[in-house]
Formats: C-alpha cells, structure tokens, sequence
C-alpha cells in the first residue's frame, strides 16, 4: 500500500531543472544565513562576497591556467583509468585464475588512502603530472569492478551462440559485449569522473604544481582567502558536472546509451 496516490499512479516529478533551481535556492538561503551567523568572512564569506571574489579571479591568466592545467590532468587520468580497469576486466572475466590472482591488487587500490599514494608518489614522479596519476589510480577499481560485474552478468545464451556461428572477436566486441554492458559502463564513467575529479585536485594540494586548482587552494588556505577556495570548490563543481554531462551527450549522440539518463 502507497502512502500517497493510487498504486496505479506513477510517481510525479518536478519539471526539468525546478529540482535544481529549488536547491540551489535552499542551498544559497542556508549559506547566507550561515555567514550572517558566523559573521567572520576569513571562515564563512557571504554568497555575495564569494561572487565578487569569483569576477576578480575569472578574467585573469592565472585563473586559466589553473583550469586548464587540471582538467588537462584530470582527463588524462580518468581516461587512463578507465581503459586500465576495462583492459584489466576482460581477461579476468575470461579467466577466474587470473581473477583471483590480481583481485588482491585492485582491493589494495581501493583500500589504501589517496593520501598515501600521493606522498609515496612524490618521492617517485614530478609534482606536474602526479595528480593525472593519482586519478587514474582512483578510477582504476571502480571500472574494473563495474565492467567485471556487467561481463558476469552477460547472457551465456548469446554468447554460446556467437560462439557456434563462429563471430570473429571484433563482432562480438562490438555486437554483444559492449552494447551489452554500455550502460553500466556509462553509469562508471560518471562516477569515476567525480573521483578522478577529488583525487586529482587533493593531490594537486600536496604536490603544488606551478598551475593548477589545487594549488590555488593550498595558496588561499594560507592567505586565509576563504572567498578564494569557495570560488575555486565552485568551479570544480561546475567543471565536473559540465564534463559529466559532455559524457553522457557523447554517449546519447553516438551511441544512444545516455537516451533518458
């Protein structure tokens, strides 16, 4: 029995975007009377304050720089991530031996603070590429296990059957397998994109690269420029989501695995 409606009834929802408008409505109402609260701008700046800091800081070279160099980073290792942990999912998909010898690494990986990876990586690689190299480490599980759990869960009929007519392995990449697990590897990809997205930018806060959001980060903490870092968490939020959405577009457009996501 429903609490609300017949049980027949779909359950309504909002209009595309009033959600979000209402959010950010709420979010901004809570924030403002927050700073009100705290009435110290060095802790908690007003929306306004962060607003004001936010078209000081966009038109400057600095500011794109930093931008690009991270999202260039991030890409980077996302990408690398997301093949490696497919590459690594097939042949243990095929082979439960190889599975149960490489699946402790994997659990490692996941395991493991970020944090410890990034400080032993600086003693090992340069400060400029390591966060590319800790997002890819982050990502690395979640697609290895999402695209292990899809290939598990393919239907043996279909693929018995490719088998007897004899499919070239090309065929049954692109006719079985991938429109198989596409949208898992889609919902993957969306989650190992935020991932890469913390990963990436926490080490760029330890390594301190000559350019980069992180680094902006770590600079404002020590100036006290708490308008600074809500400016920058704000458009990492932005970034992120503007580089989810390309994703799925990508997919709905070429593919049509991202249709009514």
């Amino acid at each position: 029995m429903k609490l609300f409606g017949n049980d027949n009834e779909e359950p309504r929802r909002l209009p595309k975007g009033v959600g979000a408008a209402l959010f950010a409505a709420i979010a901004l109402a809570l924030w403002w009377a927050a700073s009100l609260c705290v009435s110290a701008p060095y802790i908690l700046p007003s929306p306004d304050r962060v607003l004001v800091r936010a078209f000081e800081l966009v038109p400057t070279k600095v500011f794109w720089q930093a931008v690009g160099f991270s999202m260039l980073r991030v890409v980077i290792g996302f990408a690398c991530g997301m093949l490696a942990g497919i590459a690594l999912a097939v042949p243990m998909a095929a082979c439960p031996r190889l599975r149960s010898v490489f699946a402790p690494f994997i659990k490692i990986i996941r395991t493991v603070p970020v944090v410890c990876f990034i400080l032993l990586m600086l003693l090992w690689v340069n400060s400029a590429w390591l966060s590319a190299i800790i997002s890819a480490l982050m990502v690395i599980p979640v697609a290895w296990t999402n695209t292990l759990d899809a290939l598990d869960g393919l239907d043996r009929g279909i693929v018995e059957v490719a088998h007897v007519f004899h499919l070239s392995t090309a065929k049954r990449l692109f006719k079985i397998y991938l429109p198989a697990i596409a949208p898992q590897l889609l919902s993957t990809a969306a989650v190992g994109l935020g991932l890469a997205w913390k990963s990436g930018i926490t080490a760029e806060v330890l390594a301190l690269p000559l350019f980069g959001i992180g680094s902006g980060i770590y600079h404002a903490k020590i100036a006290l420029e708490a308008a600074d870092i809500f400016v920058w968490a704000l458009v990492i939020v932005a970034l992120s989501l503007a580089m989810e959405s390309a994703l799925r577009a990508l997919a709905a457009r070429f593919t049509g695995w991202g249709d009514g996501r």
